[in-house]
């Protein structure tokens, strides 16, 4: 069976995008390669696979990393600031120099001690390939380096586009993440995107034909899912979290305007919210007067919320409106899909986002046009009120397994292609 690196910085972490990401793909990828995986220390080991766990060497991941290995091991918030200051306090000094020094993300010096592991098990292992995913970008350094060494191709998944207009706060960071993906398409055998329209603007930016786009793909329902069940009131339930220009501002002025239309609906409808919202979307709420309407369950483990989507009467998706939406498709999307409920989906100049739920017979508004969704919304409460709100398409084609499918198809091709053909790696072949 052919062996495959996997490096992510996140994995097995619960409620974490990046991590649900990878760990979705590790039982399919290992069903069908011999998966060695190598990521921080900030999720737990994962037993089912040859799982190696290093730490970062900066101040700044040490801090990061260790606020996760205290949230699994303490319950309360109290001890667990009490034993981050206490463990953190000798590294103090240096942490305070490094941010003066290097205003990065706090997971990028991961790449060394990963560059070193990745080196380590592809001498022992000798895997076919490296696949690099996230998130954090010291996942595609470390498996650039262990790449050159070894002459192993590399393939880098890039779960969000590095370059764009809200990429990084500070100038030193954004300079960083242009030399890493310049250095990126300069290395890797492929570059993978989960959009098309990331693969695009990528390849404007670097030319040639490493930019692909598979598309992530979601898990199929488990069969202990709760089913749908109809009850007195419209339940629309929102998933993950709020804030900044992801929030509840269009939907909620929307709601009001159909409210003043229609008193009733007030009786009809309630918004059910499941994760974290930041103080603007609670303050926002709470100046809507609609705290009977709007009901936040709060934070809940993924394996709850699959439950709870398959019953909801409606599932509201939310992007961000700024640029990077343009050229994203959130994770929630392909559970959603999955979950086989209607979607009233608030979308931010994506047309791609926008065909794939169209496809599929689900309402899309843009994410800032209050008319279009209080006439979505209305047309919803319409339907349900007839009982006919209802999916109108077949199962998604979006899954997971497919998505592995295409990747491995890719990762053990190149590397046979490359050994027949004697080229070096990195170089881009057909697909």
């Amino acid at each position: 069976m052919n062996k495959l690196l996997v490096i992510s910085y996140f994995a097995n972490i619960d409620a974490l995008a990046p991590s649900h990401h990878i760990d979705d793909r590790l039982a399919y990828l290992n069903g069908k390669a011999e998966v060695i995986l190598l990521s921080s220390p900030c999720g737990k080991k994962n037993r089912a696979v040859r799982h190696t766990r290093v730490p970062s060497p900066a101040p700044s991941g040490y801090r990061y990393e260790l606020r996760y290995l205290l949230r699994r091991s303490c319950a309360t918030k109290f001890w667990r600031k009490f034993w981050e200051m206490l463990l953190f306090l000798p590294v103090l000094p240096l942490y305070l120099l490094e941010k003066i020094i290097l205003q990065l993300d706090s997971t990028w010096s991961w790449f060394i001690t990963a560059s070193i592991a990745a080196w380590v098990l592809c001498v022992r292992h000798r895997p076919k390939a490296i696949y690099s995913t996230g998130g954090p970008v010291s996942a595609h350094l470390a498996a650039m380096f262990a790449s050159r060494l070894t002459g192993i191709p590399y393939f880098a998944e890039f779960q969000d586009p590095l370059v764009h207009q809200c990429a990084a706060p500070g100038r030193l960071e954004r300079l960083f993440m242009k030399d890493v993906e310049r250095l990126i398409f300069k290395t890797a055998h492929k570059a993978v995107f989960l959009t098309k329209k990331a693969a695009e603007n990528a390849a404007a930016r670097h030319g040639g034909t490493k930019a692909i786009c598979v598309y992530a793909g979601g898990l199929p329902f488990p069969k202990t899912a709760k089913g749908h069940n109809h009850s007195l009131k419209l339940r629309i339930a929102h998933f993950g979290s709020l804030g900044g220009s992801r929030n509840l501002d269009c939907f909620l002025d929307a709601l009001e305007e159909l409210i003043k239309e229609d008193p009733g609906i007030k009786d009809k409808v309630v918004l059910e919210l499941y994760g974290h919202s930041d103080r603007n979307v609670v303050r926002r709420i709470e100046r809507s007067g609609y705290e009977g309407i709007v009901k936040a369950q709060g934070k809940i483990k993924r394996s709850e919320s699959l439950g709870l989507m398959t019953s909801a009467d409606v599932l509201l998706l939310i992007q961000n409106a700024d640029p990077v939406s343009f050229e994203t498709i959130p994770s929630k999307n392909y559970e959603y899909l999955h979950a086989n409920r209607p979607i009233l989906a608030l979308v931010y100049r994506n047309p791609e986002l926008k065909a794939m739920l169209e496809e599929y017979g689900h309402v899309v508004r843009e994410a800032d046009d209050t008319q279009g969704v209080k006439e979505g919304l209305k047309a919803i409460i319409s339907l349900w009120e007839k009982g006919a709100l209802e999916p109108k398409r077949k199962d998604s084609a979006y899954t997971v397994e497919a998505a592995v499918d295409e990747l491995l198809a890719l990762f053990f091709s190149a590397g046979t292609a490359r050994k027949e053909s004697g080229k070096a790696p990195g170089r881009s072949v057909p697909v």
